[in-house]
């Protein structure tokens, strides 16, 4: 009777799940950046432009969502990052002794669209968008008394964004990525609030900030 007892089939092996970059993620960067203001009086445009550099890092988080389609990856993202990027100088752009200058961007936020192509858990992608910070300033002349003076102003901004970067999924939900991004934002009419024995004249000062950053992300 046990010769007659027909063997049992064969279990269908179980194909592994098609990994997919679709989906949200948040997650947080940091790096480096670097800012370039170039300024000019409009009341004497023949003076031309100068400008003055200055670096810092850059600390903040990302919040997006993917959709795969065969090998190609659309997406959206928006970024928020603290910055550190300062110019302190003695009168970089004139100014007797004991002059203070400090311009800095304190924040830098991004909206942007990426495309991508995917090689398996690598993602090459391309950026493009829009761009926010804030120029903020300060001066003093260093005098005291009567003669003390000092001009201060922050100026919102917004501008346009391209990048490029790499994203690996070197695990399950988890993701590590490096990026590059330039920013470019036109020129505008800056003139800080003064007290004291202090004038500043209007500037027509643009901005161009390029950071290099890596990252984190969680897919869900």
């Amino acid at each position: 009777a046990a010769d007659m007892v027909a063997p049992l089939p064969a279990k269908a092996p179980v194909p592994s799940p098609i990994f997919t970059w679709t989906g949200f993620y948040i997650g947080a960067h940091g790096g480096g950046a670097w800012s370039k203001w170039s300024g000019m009086d409009p009341a004497d445009p023949a003076a031309g432009w100068s400008s003055v550099t200055a670096s810092g890092g850059v600390v903040g988080g990302q919040i997006g969502g993917n959709y795969q389609i065969s090998n190609f990856v659309l997406g959206l993202e928006g970024t928020g990052a603290w910055s550190s990027v300062t110019l302190n100088s003695n009168s970089p752009f004139g100014g007797g002794a004991g002059f203070i200058f400090s311009l800095k961007n304190d924040y830098i936020a991004t909206v942007a669209g990426r495309f991508g192509v995917a090689f398996d858990r690598v993602l090459l992608y391309a950026k493009g968008g829009a761009a926010f910070t804030r120029d903020k300033y300060y001066a003093n002349n260093g005098l005291a008394g009567a003669l003390a003076g000092s001009a201060s102003g922050s100026f919102n901004r917004t501008g346009w964004l391209a990048g490029a970067g790499v994203e690996w999924m070197f695990m399950p939900n988890w993701s590590v990525k490096a990026e590059y991004n330039y920013m470019a934002f036109g020129a505008i009419n800056e003139l800080p609030v003064t007290t004291g024995n202090l004038v500043a004249t209007p500037a027509n000062v643009k901005l161009n900030i390029q950071t290099g950053t890596v990252g984190v992300n969680y897919h869900f």
